[in-house]
């Protein structure tokens, strides 16, 4: 049919008017409907505009539903970027985050890897997407951590407003820490002190060296964090240092007691359980990163540790190797009854360094306790001294999800940090590649030694939540 036989049809409108008509003018007009019979409506159909009622509310009503999901979606990158910076067991974000976001009707996927978290928001109606980064430089603030888990979990019972929450949040985020520095500093002192006493068999002289330069490190450790230039340096210098000066004083005092204690806050303990609870979990890309960080770290003290030995032995004139440096089993501690006053002390240490309330220091000074003691009486018996870090993070993860559950805590990340970090699967790494270093252990040993601890310690945390929450139905924010 020709151009004007479709018009008088009314299939189209007439040739002359549709050179005259804007894009936008054919669409209202349903230029272009697939049927222009006499009994079809067009999708955008205007011809009786002037009797539909006004649509100011429809669209004030679409505006402040769009502006709400905007808000949702802030929302759950603000708490990311909390659970990043205030030290959320990254192997659970993701889990964490899509709770909340299914709470809260947001078709949301995520993807998190230590300091970085990727947030794709869905459209089902435009069937389109949108990507976020998020980004923020991990860190340790236990009690912060504690109130952004409250947060969360009084926005998903309905007891909190988003707009709220998100406020809270940036309060959060912008409060200055509870611990002043100079108090975190001078904490490295008991800190070093107590380890050195009751894990390395220190004497009160290794222990008060190792407190002394855990001083040190500690007042290094703060500086880095506003001054990156000498962050970079961070696990090279401060251990070097304590290397050399207990080389230069090992005619007085066992070397091996000394070191490791005074380093206790650079040790990549925590970061080597973490991986291995991320790679458990199928966390496979996260658990590798952190694995082979805490895998670099490690060797890089203990490549410092080493030259600072050589550097002292050059001091000293020495030509013969120390045979044996790295072994504290040489070393003559004092009474386990010592235990009772430097157990709780380096706790409360650990507890300041890690930011937790002081409300929650009966607890962290109970867990660990119990961690020590258990992987203490493990390690004397020979068929339990392979598992005896596990079996002691088992009762450390225990403790911690069951006070939580008593006392209707959020979260119980603060409790387990502090009994896991005791528990030593960094100074195992470290003292490996010493040895590996020193030729005193081969490659083969040191992979064994400082994995197994760290699988062993994975294994126990994951067994604890695995009794406590097998119906893998009550949402616990901040657990491993």
């Amino acid at each position: 049919m020709t151009p004007e036989a479709l018009a008088k049809n009314g299939i189209i409108p007439p040739p002359s008017t549709q050179s005259s008509l804007r894009l936008d003018e054919k669409f209202s007009a349903g230029y272009f409907a697939l049927d222009r019979s006499p009994g079809h409506t067009p999708l955008l159909d205007r011809s009786d505009e002037s009797s539909q009622p006004d649509t100011d509310d429809r669209r004030a009503e679409l505006v402040n539903k769009i502006a709400d999901i905007l808000e949702r979606q802030d929302f759950l990158m603000h708490l990311a970027r909390a659970w990043h910076a205030f030290g959320s067991p990254v192997h659970r974000m993701e889990t964490n985050l899509m709770e909340v976001a299914r709470y809260l009707g947001i078709d949301a996927c995520f993807f998190t890897v230590p300091g970085l978290t990727l947030i794709s928001f869905g459209d089902p109606d435009t069937h389109s997407s949108e990507t976020h980064i998020v980004r923020a430089s991990e860190g340790y603030d236990m009690y912060r951590l504690e109130q952004v888990n409250q947060i969360s979990r009084q926005v998903r019972k309905g007891r909190g407003s988003v707009h709220e929450s998100i406020r809270k949040i940036e309060t959060l985020l912008a409060a200055p820490s509870q611990y002043s520095w100079y108090v975190r500093v001078l904490i490295c002192f008991a800190q070093s002190f107590c380890v050195s006493a009751t894990l390395f068999q220190g004497s009160w002289y290794e222990s008060l060296l190792a407190g002394a330069l855990g001083l040190m490190v500690g007042a290094v450790e703060i500086l880095g964090a506003e001054h990156p230039t000498l962050g970079y340096l961070l696990n090279v210098i401060p251990p070097m240092i304590v290397s050399l000066v207990t080389t230069l004083l090992s005619d007085h005092i066992c070397f091996a007691a000394v070191p490791m204690a005074a380093t206790i806050n650079l040790l990549p303990g925590l970061s080597l359980a973490m991986s291995m609870l991320e790679l458990s979990s199928s966390n496979i890309i996260c658990g590798a990163v952190r694995l082979i960080s805490a895998t670099m770290t490690s060797f890089v003290i203990g490549w410092s540790i080493n030259v600072g030995r050589s550097l002292g032995m050059a001091a000293r004139g020495w030509t013969e190797k120390m045979e044996g440096f790295s072994s504290y089993s040489s070393c003559t501690g004092l009474s386990m009854w010592w235990w009772f006053l430097f157990v709780p002390v380096g706790s409360i240490g650990f507890s300041i360094w890690f930011k937790v309330h002081w409300k929650r220091w009966p607890a962290t000074i109970v867990v660990a306790a119990i961690g020590l003691v258990i992987q203490t009486y493990c390690d004397r018996i020979l068929v339990l001294r392979p598992i005896s870090a596990g079996i002691g993070s088992f009762a450390v993860g225990v403790f911690s999800a069951v006070y939580g559950r008593v006392l209707g805590s959020a979260s119980s990340a603060d409790i387990v940090f502090v009994g896991i970090i005791q528990l030593v699967p960094g100074s195992t790494g470290v003292r490996s590649f010493v040895s590996l270093l020193s030729e005193e252990l081969s490659a083969s040993s040191l992979t064994m030694s400082m994995l197994s601890t760290s699988i062993s310690i994975a294994v126990g945390l994951l067994l604890s939540n695995g009794v406590l929450y097998s119906d893998h139905r009550r949402f616990k924010l901040g657990s491993f």
